[in-house]
Formats: structure tokens, C-alpha cells, sequence
């Protein structure tokens, strides 16, 4: 049985900034949040198909999307976890290895 799945992730982050809240009609601390969505393979070659950063009020969920570049600077980088992200390098390799190591073998016998 082969297991080829999807997810999504919503993760927030200890950023904030101050706006006001067209929606609230006050002075928001509007949250900096990331959704992914993701694909896999046996859940553990993975690979990100849509990522989206945004600004997010605390009251009314309305917010803004935030470029991506802009949104990983403030973090410090990627958040997203290794196997989610490029894990797919992993299952390329690995089958590259198999795929030799049949070969080699094939020939030595």
C-alpha cells in the first residue's frame, strides 16, 4: 500500500504590529501567522505547494497577506519543518541509491 497524502498547517508566530482594524473600527495588535499546504509521502518525503503569510486581528480575524520574503526576514528563516518542506530530496536520493545499488549488483553477479 502506497500512502500519498496531503496536509495544512496554520502556525503563529510571537510578532505583532499595530493597525487599525477596518472591520473592529479600533487600534489592533494584528498577529503575523503562516498557512501551508503540503504533500507527502509515507509522511516523511514531503513537499510545500502553497505557503501564505499574513497579518491577522486578535477579534475579527481580518487581516492582510504579507510577502512571503518580508515575513521570513522577521522570523529568521524558513519555519517550516525539513520533511514538510524538502523532504522530497530525501526520497530522491534514497531511490537513486536503491536504483545504483541494484545496478552493482546486477552486474557483479
Amino acid at each position: 500500500m502506497i500512502l500519498i497524502g496531503r496536509g495544512e498547517r496554520i502556525l503563529g508566530f510571537d510578532i505583532q504590529e499595530r493597525h487599525a482594524c477596518e472591520r473592529c473600527e479600533c487600534e489592533q495588535d494584528f498577529a503575523l501567522g503562516l498557512k501551508y499546504q503540503y504533500g507527502h509521502f509515507y509522511h516523511l518525503f514531503g513537499w510545500v505547494f502553497h505557503k501564505q503569510y499574513h497579518l491577522m486581528c486578535p477579534t475579527c480575524s481580518h487581516g492582510w497577506l504579507v510577502n512571503a520574503a518580508s515575513a521570513e526576514a522577521l522570523i529568521g528563516g524558513s519555519p517550516i519543518p525539513f520533511r514538510h518542506k524538502s523532504g522530497w530530496i530525501v526520497g530522491v536520493i534514497l531511490a537513486h541509491v536503491v536504483v545504483i545499488g541494484t545496478v552493482l549488483r546486477m552486474g557483479a553477479a
